[in-house]
């Protein structure tokens, strides 16, 4: 149904997501934080406490346990979508 470069590109964005999310996930953390505690930057994240450096690094492993537990599933659709 869709053509073989679309299929690889989203096979690919599938694959990078997994180094691309970490980023996003500090941003919405930051706003989060932000927006509940009072003023937080990137700057208190990366000055800050451990506390959440480490709640960072477990949602991002969260995220991780998801994307693996996903990704035979998205492979399988992606390839069904090439015929």
């Amino acid at each position: 149904m869709l053509n073989h470069p679309l299929t690889k590109a989203l096979s690919l964005v599938w694959k990078l997501l997994t180094v691309l999310i970490l980023p996003i996930i500090m941003a919405i953390y930051v706003e989060i934080i932000d927006a509940y505690y009072g003023p937080f930057v990137f700057s208190d994240l990366d000055e800050g406490k451990n506390l959440h450096k480490w709640g960072i690094i477990g949602i991002y492993l969260t995220f991780l346990l998801c994307w693996n537990r996903l990704n035979p599933h998205v492979i399988s659709a992606l390839k069904k979508m090439e015929y």
